[in-house]
């Protein structure tokens, strides 16, 4: 893996979440801090690590060991990897809500899950669940200050319902098993949800939440940092499906990582929403690289368009990431597969940025 050659002073790559207060400091303040203080330009020479035909001789011998663990096993059809490729965001219709849970405190990841099932989605397992950000300390949209009881009345109004359902696709296999009827037995979800349309055309947009404040995620900075050096994702093409295979021991969902992006890489999809190549370094000093992605109409997307014109590196600092697999990384090395063999992604991670934590 490639190291970092200068000295620099290495920052963790994430913060343990602990409780906070029960109304978080929103609004602008991280996002506004950002620019003027917490970008910085890297010279030229800590350019972000670009993807080679063939992986080091150390990471060979690091993904042979990883790939004799035993693996999380779970498929997408390409139809729908072809999709969540090309669009930060995607719809799906007829999505039937199962189930909902309470609304999760500030030290869990303080949203409120659906488990749902949609025709446009048969992945194996089949499940979905639908993650709108920040329910514990945000108003319920069009709400004035913040009540559990408004989104669980918005659960019970949508419960054996057909939505139609937008978010970005997170394809993540930590419940591939054992799930119930608010957290179906997955390896995907529209995490964040941002807007849910009702069969009587009320749509609930759930976009203004979209930020960090206070949260600092659950992940530790050990298990963070493990989770970036040691996933590695075989994926095997069979007909119209693709047949992932995932490695990489204990894993999460939010973390705070210092992440750092290359400008010239910022493409938007059709909607406005942002896709770039960046890269996390780990205390060890090795440079890992990874996928990001912001939300159109988020605050930090909006940041991120002003970077647009930038021509180095740019370290954002520290920022609330939700862990993904990268879904053009998947669809890739299903086309690379061949005569049934697998292709072996070295970097599949995509992160989900939500700015800076107050």
């Amino acid at each position: 893996m490639a190291k970092r050659t200068t000295t620099t002073t290495k920052k963790k790559a994430s913060a343990k979440g602990t409780a906070a207060p029960a109304t978080r400091k929103k609004g602008a303040a991280g996002i506004a801090t950002l620019l003027p203080l917490a970008l910085s330009l890297l010279p030229g020479a800590l350019a972000l690590r670009q993807p080679v035909t063939k992986p080091t001789a150390e990471e060979v011998q690091a993904t042979a060991k990883i790939l004799q663990a035993t693996a999380k096993d779970f498929s997408i059809p390409m139809s729908n990897l072809q999709q969540w490729a090309s669009s930060v965001l995607v719809t799906l219709n007829d999505v039937k809500i199962e189930g909902n849970s309470g609304v999760h405190l500030e030290d869990a990841d303080c949203e409120i899950h659906f488990g749902a099932h949609a025709p446009g989605f048969k992945g194996d397992p089949d499940g979905l669940v639908l993650e709108p950000m920040n329910a514990c300390s945000l108003p319920f949209p069009g709400q004035e200050e913040q009540k559990n009881s408004d989104y669980l009345n918005f659960a019970k109004r949508i419960k054996d319902k057909n939505i139609t359902a937008t978010g970005v696709p997170r394809i993540w296999p930590e419940h591939l098993h054992g799930g119930g009827a608010s957290n179906p037995d997955h390896a995907v979800e529209l995490h964040p949800l941002t807007v849910v349309k009702e069969a009587d055309g009320t749509n609930t947009d759930f976009t203004a939440n979209l930020s960090a404040g206070e949260f600092r995620g659950g992940v530790s900075s050990p298990t963070a940092q493990a989770i970036l050096k040691k996933t590695r994702v075989r994926v095997t093409r069979t007909g119209n499906n693709a047949q992932i295979e995932f490695f990489g021991g204990q894993i999460g969902n939010f973390t705070v990582l210092e992440v750092a992006i290359d400008p010239k890489t910022i493409s938007a999809d059709t909607e406005g929403s942002f896709r770039m190549s960046g890269q996390v370094v780990l205390d060890d000093g090795d440079i890992i690289p990874v996928s990001v992605v912001t939300v159109k109409d988020s605050s930090f997307n909006k940041a991120i368009d002003k970077l647009r014109s930038r021509k180095n590196i740019v370290n954002l600092g520290e920022v609330l990431v939700l862990f993904s697999l990268s879904p053009e990384a998947l669809l890739d090395a299903a086309n690379k597969s061949s005569n049934g063999q697998p292709f072996t992604l070295e970097h599949p991670i995509q992160l989900i940025l939500y700015g800076p934590p107050d």
